[in-house]
C-alpha cells in the first residue's frame, strides 16, 4: 500500500514531535555549525535538567533540556551539527528534519564569533524557512583576543532578527540570550526579515517551483 500524503505528514509529525510535560511549553530547536560551542551554551541554559535519546527510526542520538524564565517553561532541543540544510549524512539528515518539520516555536542558530562568515551559510538558509530566528554569536571572548569586533545591532538589522553576543562558558550574556528567546517564541520581531536576491536564472526557477510546493504543502496540511 502505497503512502498517502496524509499519512507522509503524520509521519513527520510523529517522528519528530517533543512530549511536552506541560501544554505551554515552548519548544526550542538549537542549531549551528559543528565546533560553534553549541552544547556549552546548551548546558549553560538547562544546567543539570537534561535528557538523551535517539531520534525516532534513527541512531542519531538527541539532547533535550529545560529551563524557566519569566514564568515560561522551555524545552531546548540540542540539534545535530550541521553545514548545510542539504543533508550528506545522517546527522545533518535528522538536523534539516527537524528544523523545517520540528513543530518548534523558535530556532536558536549558534555562530562563532571568530568566523562568523562561514557560519552565515547556514544561518541566511535558516532564515529563509522560519521567520522566527533568534541568532547567537557565541566565543565573543576569543574574537576579541583576535580583534573581531562584531556589531551586534547592525547584524541584526541585516539578518532581520535578534542577534545576541555571549560568551557561554563564562555565562556572559545568557540574560539577553533568554530575553530574545522569549521574544522570538512569541513572535515579537521589530526587525524586517532579511530578503536574499539570486541571480535571475535562480529567481525564475524559484517563481516556477512556490505554486507547485504551495499546492503540497496544502495537500499534507
Amino acid at each position: 500500500m502505497g503512502l498517502t500524503n496524509s499519512s507522509i505528514g503524520a509521519d513527520v509529525n510523529t517522528k519528530f514531535q517533543i512530549d511536552k510535560t506541560q501544554k505551554n511549553e515552548k519548544i526550542i530547536a538549537l542549531a549551528g555549525n559543528p565546533n560553534v560551542g553549541k552544547s556549552t551554551v546548551f548546558n549553560a541554559l538547562t544546567g543539570l535538567k537534561q535528557h538523551t535519546g535517539n531520534w525516532t527510526g534513527k541512531t542519531v542520538s538527541n539532547a533535550k533540556g529545560e529551563y524557566k524564565y519569566k514564568n515560561q517553561e522551555y524545552i531546548i532541543v540540542d540539534v545535530p551539527g550541521t553545514y548545510s540544510l542539504m543533508a550528506s549524512s545522517v546527522e545533518e539528515e535528522v538536523a534539516r528534519d527537524f528544523i523545517c518539520f520540528g513543530d518548534t516555536d523558535a530556532v536558536v542558530i549558534v555562530l562563532d564569533g571568530t568566523c562568523l562568515e562561514r557560519n552565515l551559510n547556514l544561518a541566511l538558509q535558516i532564515l529563509e524557512i522560519s521567520s522566527n530566528v533568534s541568532v547567537c554569536v557565541n566565543l565573543i571572548d576569543e574574537a576579541e583576543k583576535k580583534g573581531i569586533s562584531v556589531d551586534f545591532d547592525e547584524l541584526s538589522l541585516q539578518l532581520g532578527a535578534d542577534v545576541t553576543g555571549i560568551c557561554a562558558r563564562r555565562k556572559k550574556g545568557l540574560s539577553e540570550l533568554k530575553e530574545n528567546i522569549l521574544k522570538t517564541s512569541k513572535r515579537i520581531n521589530p526587525y524586517i526579515r532579511a530578503k536574499i536576491k539570486y541571480c535571475d536564472e535562480i529567481e525564475k526557477c524559484i517563481s516556477e517551483l512556490v505554486p507547485e510546493v504551495e499546492k503540497l504543502t496544502e495537500k499534507l496540511s
